[in-house]
């Protein structure tokens, strides 16, 4: 694939649901043109390769893609143009020729008819022989930076390939290089002024050109210092975060290129078998109206006829066939750009590569297809589509990697222009110091007395320093975290303080995010991230999920083990061993308080969280097939397990016993509990038993008769509560 592709962006991953079902199988020498199309809404998602009819083999095809746009000049601006690109010396001739031939005319001039002309004694002829070197040593230093990456590429290739690398920062210094080099070599060919007036004092111009071009070195330097740092941050940066995640995708990309012209080797484009995902392919629309999708597809087939002309011509000249819009690597890299034609894009590759009577793609499909001489290859390709290595691939597996390729294409291009506009900007405030520095430079050189006043600049600057010492903590603090740290990426899903977020755009102080669960745009400093715990879900590998529950204390070892057996069963099945591992844990975390038994499940999913629907969507699973195993093993929840209180199994009694009977039982139970104590109590003085009071007693034996008339007739008696002796509530006392 050519280092020219342009990453492209496609909408964030979606879930798709397909069924995979068998269906029609036909082969391409089967196709029958008179076919009528099938329509929209009767899609079959199935294999439709026979076997039989393998003889196509695929071919590994390196594209350059065309992202420019031509410009239009008139005849002199086509011949500038023409002659500017002809190759290195015509372009640098046109830069170089014109303005030393106005440099020669009063060259000319003071070495002819005004060679007496002079400026404090010097002859201005000098001065303009060395305007001529000086211009001419600007391209010099120029040629010089830009072999100098080639130089740099051979010597440390031979020591070490892993230097390299930085033959890119050289590439990018080729400016500030060149502006140093040529600082010296103006210094240093100052004599040339006074080549015809050798032997007398320099005059003050050329003191103060002297110190003025000593002060340009100095000034370059630093210039060339601040471009380095920027550089080398920009290109370890770069290198560290993404070059193996720009490689990932390149391949996969390159892998969707080949198993398109495979596809189209097999089953032509707009062949009736795939002409809704063709029409998809191209236009990127999916209509339930087969006449409507036929009819975008028609007009996007002229218009890509149109251009077919015009990129032929063009990969003929040119010699890439990126320029072809009709190539693999242009379709595919079209497809990519949208959801629709992505999944499209997946299911013309499944349906084409499975076999007949299968439902999923197996690794002899594909070996077959591209060549028992690219096993090999074949067997990557399969890897890298089989995410879940359970030996084959699905239509919902295939949909998944291909979007996936897509939104991982989409993240890369986000986050390398997020991480330039952040070196941009830290380059700018590099600048600034820069320019403060080439000022007191150039006074350093020019005034005599700046020395003197060194001491009130520095106690200026400790002043400035203290009020804006917050912001030059949080910017260098910004930077340490970005550039440094990096805890994540544009597009990665990130948990900040137990809050699920999505990284939409990184800057050089701050990061804005979109919270998962009601998705609001949040901002946060960077300072800020800097002392928070941050998960990062999208760079995890797969990740582990714990469920905690209650259960009933008389739940025994045997059912723990029949439902972890159950949960075996559904991890391990056909449907699910795509989604989870077959690992399982199963621990009793405690006793509580000897009522319920606290029971944690552990399953292992086979991906991260990254993608929330996928998530929500194993997790209902999980969840639905784990009260299923708890209510088929039986294991209870505290408290349950047992009949309903009131229920035939479990009715309710009341009886009644005599006085005599519950003081036996009570003190039976005194006496049976004091007999289980380890240290029996010492004796007390036993307190007097109470007297109980039976309902069915006739209140009137316990009272007098003047009480009992005096109750009768609302009036109590005076009596009434006033004798101590009395032991109830209504102040009743007891006739003898």
């Amino acid at each position: 694939m050519s280092s020219r592709d342009a990453i492209v962006n496609i909408l964030p991953l979606a879930a798709s649901v397909a069924d995979d079902k068998k269906g029609l199988v036909v082969s391409a020498s089967e196709v029958n043109p008179n076919m009528s199309p099938r329509p929209l809404n009767a899609r079959t998602f199935s294999g439709r390769r026979k076997v039989s009819q393998e003889a196509a083999e695929g071919q590994e095809q390196h594209h350059f893609g065309y992202d420019g746009e031509e410009d239009t000049a008139n005849r002199l601006g086509q011949f500038y143009m023409k002659v500017v690109n002809f190759n290195v010396i015509t372009r640098n001739a046109v830069y170089i020729l014109p303005v030393a031939a106005l440099l020669a005319i009063p060259l000319a001039v003071f070495a002819t008819t005004a060679s007496e002309s002079r400026a404090g004694g010097i002859r201005l002829c000098g001065l303009f022989i060395w305007l001529e070197i000086v211009w001419a040593s600007l391209w010099v230093a120029k040629l010089i930076a830009r072999i100098l990456p080639y130089i740099f590429t051979f010597l440390c290739g031979i020591v070490s390939s892993g230097t390299r690398k930085y033959r890119l920062v050289l590439v990018a210094l080729e400016i500030p290089l060149s502006l140093f080099l040529w600082s010296i070599v103006s210094w240093a060919t100052t004599s040339v002024i006074q080549v015809f007036d050798k032997g007398k004092e320099q005059p003050d111009w050329i003191n103060i050109l002297g110190r003025v071009l000593i002060a340009s070195i100095a000034v370059t330097g630093v210039f060339l210092v601040q471009k380095v740092i920027v550089q080398l941050i920009g290109i370890n940066y770069h290198r560290k975060q993404f070059q193996a995640r720009i490689s990932a995708n390149k391949f996969k990309t390159m892998m969707l290129d080949q198993l398109y012209e495979s596809s189209r080797s097999l089953f032509p484009a707009y062949c009736p078998e795939f002409l809704d995902e063709d029409y998809v392919i191209l236009t990127g629309v999916e209509s339930s109206n087969p006449s409507n999708s036929r009819l975008l597809g028609g007009l996007g087939r002229v218009g890509e006829d149109v251009t077919n002309v015009f990129g032929n011509m063009t990969s003929e000249i040119v010699g890439a066939q990126g320029s072809n819009p009709t190539s693999a690597h242009s379709v595919v890299v079209k497809a990519l750009e949208m959801k629709t034609s992505t999944e499209a894009l997946a299911r013309r590759l499944w349906m084409s590569f499975v076999a007949e009577g299968k439902d999923a793609l197996y690794q002899e499909d594909i070996i077959q297809i591209l060549g028992s001489h690219r096993t090999e290859e074949a067997e990557h390709i399969f890897s890298t589509l089989d995410a879940d290595c359970n030996g084959d691939v699905s239509l919902d597996e295939m949909i998944m990697t291909v979007v996936e390729v897509a939104r991982e294409r989409k993240a890369l291009a986000r986050s390398m222009h997020d991480v330039t506009q952040a070196v941009r900007v830290l380059d700018r405030f590099l600048s600034v110091i820069v320019v403060v520095c080439v000022a007191m430079i150039y006074a350093a050189f020019f005034s005599s007395g700046f020395a003197k006043y060194l001491a009130t600049i520095g106690t200026q600057i400790a002043a400035i320093s203290f009020a804006l010492a917050g912001t030059a903590q949080e910017f260098l603090g910004s930077c340490i975290f970005l550039f440094v740290k990096h805890p994540y990426d544009v597009g990665d899903r990130v948990d900040i303080d137990k809050t699920p977020m999505i990284v939409e755009h990184v800057s050089l102080l701050y990061t804005v995010f979109r919270r998962v669960d009601n998705n609001k745009t949040v901002q946060i400093p960077n300072i800020v991230s800097n002392n928070m715990w941050i998960e990062n879900v999208s760079r995890s590998k797969a990740m582990k999920e714990q469920i905690s529950m209650t259960i009933n204390s008389s739940t025994s070892f045997d059912d723990i083990e029949l439902l972890r057996k159950e949960l075996q069963t559904f991890l391990t099945s056909h449907d699910n061993k795509r989604d989870f591992m077959p690992t399982l844990e199963l621990d009793i975390l405690s006793v509580g308080d000897m009522k319920q038994l606290e029971l944690r499940v552990e399953v292992t999913h086979k991906s991260n969280w990254s993608n929330e629907m996928l998530r929500a969507t194993r997790r209902n699973k999980l969840m639905c097939a784990l009260i299923a195993s708890l209510r088929a093993v039986p294991i209870y929840s505290p408290g349950s397990g047992g009949p309903l209180a009131g229920e035939p199994a479990n009715p309710g009694y009341s009886v009644t016993i005599s006085r005599e009977e519950a003081e036996a039982a009570r003190t039976k139970f005194d006496a049976e509990k004091a007999a289980k104590r380890l240290v029996a109590h010492a004796p007390k003085v036993a307190d007097a038993a109470p007297q109980a009071v039976s309902s069915a007693v006739d209140a009137k034996s316990y009272l007098r008769p003047a009480d009992v008339s005096a109750t009768s007739s609302g009036r109590p008696s005076a009596d009434l509560g006033r004798d101590p002796e009395h032991k109830n509530k209504l102040g009743l006392r007891r006739t003898d």
